[in-house]
């Protein structure tokens, strides 16, 4: 092995409280078990992690290191490492080693099991909630998604993917962080619900090479390959996936009394990913794209049904390139820079050979983006009596968005161009006042050249009763979050279906939070919080009429502040990690959700969402993993409410054989389709012009999947 025992020994003494604990516990299982042996762990049930000497006393180690490098730092939260005891928010971190055994392919499907989340995956794209909280037709506008610190919101219309949407394979990750609350005093605009912070693998604990290829029963299969070469401090590593799906075949609710076939398997979808990254001592780069094409089985806009030509597409290039240098032991200062472009292009089929007037329609959104930021980190005082960050970032928005029939007269085109500049000035401050209480305060400021400017502030005092053992403390959080409106909100219009509205103001969010957490053993996480959210001037779609003639109602879409809303609720995650290779979670969140006071009209809003798994060590070079997600029914727009839902999953996973990997895994065993609340934009007419309502779409059913890598 690489490592010298030497190494181990260091680690060993600087972590010697925790191997004390480890030891007893060990010796507690060995005893129950009555071996009577030392210790043991198999290092293929760890994380990957830089190779040790095979000793009992460095397989402890190694035990310590894994549940602290990649379940207990924290990067997204304050764009610098902090324990999880230390971040000003609720946290919770997925490491690759889970992400593996669960035989997780994209960020969604590990989401949906994280305490306070679910999905609704309307056929469109799959769309997160938080806290029982998921404004239909939101395009995940409201939550923040970072790959290695570089954000992937586009500011058209402040969209983002959470699955194949992204510029990023499963296979680079090494762990997420999941951010809960407003962080609007760092990262400004869309930091509203939370973060989902992507962290890919470095150089020195991933493959040099690697391939997957998969399959799956929904008509679909893909692959993935890349490479990785240097270490830690210089590194260059890249990768491409590929993924089409041919769907499943499936009955929409509505369609057939609009005189159209309630069958459809209009349900593909294709993508492709690409990345490159390099990191030269301070210096690092990135480069990021991906494509995404969807049919859209749900026919919105009154669209023909089952014409597998009604698609959405999504398209992004992101580029970043920065350095970072440490000034002595008390001065850090990083500075970046980026470039990306966004392009969303639909095509809807509305031809009728009965009304040959009927045209097909098409929109499309172009988003060019540039900006830089610098920060720096100060310790003003030893001992982290206080220290202050400091950061400053702008970036330049050109936006431009189109609307024509195809085939049509290029006159009527509706061309629309926006372009603004955003920039903000922020600043943090922690500082440890005892060994046990501490307290972080933070404060943003943000002009945008389009839309109202925004304060946005932040506190956390944090309580260590035990500062020595370091295995239980009290955070109380308090922070204050807004998100703009988008041009494609604020500005575009189609022409047939949507209107604009240039007087939308920011939605704001204040958020409250207490959490308590431990470490009653080796292994064992806790977390239980309490919190209290208040969101007004949220911005939903509604109809209007725009005929200015009183005896003629001409109904479009338009985007409004017309929401309040307030969620609160309780939630607990406990996550346990054994050295026998034994992998726990459980995690269940209580949410009430009211709309103006009355929780009757909170649409979308699951009362309680719960999970939980648990793998196995290797047997026979064999993990086996199962895990549950339920969700309460939930209100739709028709004043109906959606069965309970149960999902059940079931993995095995292979980390090796003679340099293969394989998953074999069952989504939805039990079949159970989830009802998932939709928009307006799916109703429709009948043939006698009456509104037929489509409130929900029927979720994914069964599905066996299987994939199959090598490495090396």
């Amino acid at each position: 092995m690489r490592t010298s025992a030497l190494c181990a020994a260091l680690l060993a003494l600087a972590l010697a409280p925790e191997l004390a604990r480890a030891d007893d516990a060990g010796a507690d299982a060995d005893a129950a078990a009555g071996s009577g042996a030392a210790p043991y762990i198999d290092f293929r049930d760890l994380p990957e992690l830089p190779t040790v000497v095979f000793e009992d006393a460095a397989a402890r180690v190694a035990v310590v290191a894994a549940r602290r490098a990649e379940e207990d730092i924290v990067v997204g939260a304050a764009k610098r490492e902090q324990s999880l005891g230390n971040v000003a928010s609720a946290v919770t971190v997925i490491s690759s080693d889970r992400l593996r055994r669960f035989g997780y392919r994209t960020v969604s499907e590990a989401l949906r099991a994280v305490a306070g989340l679910f999905v609704v995956d309307d056929r469109q794209t799959p769309r997160l909630g938080i806290r029982g909280v998921q404004i239909l037709g939101d395009f995940n506008t409201r939550i923040l998604v970072l790959v290695d610190g570089a954000t992937v919101n586009e500011p058209w219309n402040q969209f983002v993917g959470i699955s194949h949407d992204l510029p990023i394979s499963i296979d680079e990750v090494a762990r997420l962080e999941i951010i809960r609350g407003p962080v609007s005093s760092v990262y400004g605009t869309n930091a509203f619900f939370g973060i989902i912070n992507i962290i890919t693998r470095s150089a020195d604990t991933g493959a040099r090479a690697w391939g997957r290829a998969s399959g799956s029963s929904f008509k679909g299969g893909g692959i993935a390959a890349g490479f990785a070469t240097g270490n830690v401090n210089r590194q260059v590593r890249g990768s491409v996936s590929g993924t089409n799906r041919g769907g499943e075949t499936i009955d929409v609710g509505g369609f057939e009394q609009s005189g159209n076939d309630a069958q459809t398997s209009s349900d593909g979808m294709v993508a492709y990913a690409g990345a490159v990254t390099a990191q030269w001592g301070g210096l690092f780069a990135q480069v990021r794209a991906y494509q995404r094409q969807r049919e859209l089985p749900g026919a919105p806009f009154e669209v023909n049904t089952g014409d597998d030509r009604n698609r959405n597409t999504d398209r992004q290039v992101l580029i970043e390139a920065g350095y970072t240098r440490a000034f002595g032991k008390k001065t850090t200062a990083t500075v970046r820079a980026y470039f990306s472009r966004y392009q969303f292009k639909d095509f809807l089929v509305y031809e009728d050979a009965a009304d040959p007037t009927l045209l097909n329609h098409q929109d499309i959104g172009n988003s060019t983006w540039f900006g830089a930021e610098a920060r720096g980190r100060f310790e003003v005082l030893e001992k982290n009596r206080l220290g202050i960050t400091l950061g400053g970032e702008i970036t330049r928005d050109m936006v431009t968005s189109e609307a024509f029939d195809d085939g049509g007269d290029p006159a009527d085109t509706i061309d629309i161009p926006t372009d603004f500049t955003v920039a903000g000035v922020y600043t943090e401050a922690d500082s440890t006042l005892t060994k046990w209480l501490s307290l972080t305060g933070g404060l943003r400021f943000d002009n945008n050249t389009a839309f109202q400017s925004a304060l946005s502030p932040r506190a956390a005092l944090f309580i260590h009763p035990r500062p020595k053992q370091d295995d239980v403390g009290v955070k109380l959080l308090y922070a204050r979050g807004f998100r703009n409106p988008s041009p494609y909100e604020a500005f575009f219009e189609d022409g047939r279906d949507l209107v604009a509205n240039d007087a939308l103001k920011p939605e704001k969010i204040d958020s409250f939070e207490a959490v308590l957490w431990g470490r009653p053993r080796p292994g064992l996480s806790l977390r239980l919080s309490g919190y209290h959210w208040r969101l007004k001037d949220l911005i939903e779609s509604v109809d209007v009429d725009v005929n200015p003639d009183p005896a003629i109602e001409e109904l479009r879409l338009q985007s409004q502040n017309i929401a309040a809303l307030q969620t609160t609720g309780a939630e607990v995650e406990a996550f346990y990690r054994n050295t026998r290779g034994w992998v726990g979670f459980a995690q269940a969140t209580y949410a009430y959700v009211h709309r103006e006071g009355d929780s009757g009209q909170a649409v979308n809003a699951p009362e309680v969402s719960a999970g939980g798994g648990l793998s196995s060590p290797a047997f026979r070079g064999v993990h086996l993993s199962t895990e549950v997600v339920f969700l309460t029914g939930r209100r739709t727009r028709e004043d109906t409410k959606t069965d309970p839902w149960l999902g059940w999953n079931t993995t095995l996973y292979m980390p090796r054989w003679r340099g293969l990997d394989a998953t074999i895994g069952v989504k939805n065993m039990l079949a159970l389709r989830e009802q998932v609340p939709t928009q307006d934009d799916y109703d429709r007419t009948d043939a006698a012009g009456n509104p037929v309502s489509v409130p929900t779409l029927p979720g994914e059913g069964f599905e066996a999947y299987a994939r199959v890598g090598y490495s090396y």
